[in-house]
């Protein structure tokens, strides 16, 4: 009787070392999370590990929630991830406000989505790893999904609650996916400043880019920057 193909790759990985006393390797993500300001500004993701101060609270500190990075920018020694898929989500957060029992207005939640897909339409995203000018280039456009936004009209209320993810896409890395190195220092970077601030995808009447970060601002929420791929650990 034949094994299957997967478990003929289990069984090659075991032979060669993978799962074997001296390395691991598994399929991992590596995540980050920055609030987002009232104000149009980039943002620099993998550059607090936990435990770091961040967001507007004095004393607030990165938790495994926000990020499990144990170093700054960096990988522990003895570790690699080829990264080979990135996501960008919108992550909603408590408004006392606008925000009540049963979940956001429709109106409320629309301008969220609204204020996210104008941001991404003005923003680039880079992987910057250091001593390299640039790895992987995208537009923040090709990480929204095809939206259905018909789902907020169909009555006064959608079952978003503190901490749902609103809005995330994925966007493949093939077919040139990118090792990071252990302990060489990494960041995403995303660069909103340089977007049209007058007439894109308006996130309010006015339509002006600066107003969809005063609308994800003002519901305390933030942006999550997700890296996935294969990690390659020393035991």
């Amino acid at each position: 009787m034949g094994i299957t193909r997967t478990a003929a790759n289990m069984i090659n990985l075991g032979k060669d070392g993978s799962y074997g006393p001296t390395r691991d390797a598994l399929r991992h993500q590596i995540w980050d999370t920055r609030p987002v300001s009232a104000t149009i500004r980039d943002y620099t993701f993998f550059s607090q590990p936990i435990g770091a101060q961040w967001g507007t609270t004095s004393g607030q500190a990165k938790t495994k929630n926000e990020t499990n990075l144990q170093d700054s920018g960096k990988l522990p020694a003895g570790q690699t991830l080829l990264v080979t898929r990135m996501s960008a989500a919108l992550i909603s957060q408590y408004n006392t406000g606008v925000y009540g029992t049963t979940g956001f207005s429709k109106p409320y939640a629309t301008a969220l989505a609204q204020a996210y897909i104008n941001i991404m339409q003005n923003s680039l995203f880079e992987i910057k790893i250091a001593g390299r000018d640039f790895d992987f280039q995208i537009h923040g456009r090709q990480f929204l999904p095809a939206l259905a936004l018909s789902g907020f009209n169909g009555s006064s209320t959608v079952p978003s609650r503190n901490g749902d993810t609103l809005v995330s896409g994925w966007v493949r890395l093939d077919p040139s996916p990118i090792f990071l190195d252990s302990l060489v220092s990494f960041t995403v970077q995303q660069t909103t400043t340089n977007g049209d601030t007058t007439y894109i995808m308006a996130a309010s009447p006015t339509g002006v880019l600066g107003n969809a970060f005063a609308v994800l601002a003002s519901s305390y929420s933030t942006i999550q920057i997700i890296l996935e791929g294969m990690l390659t650990r020393a035991k």
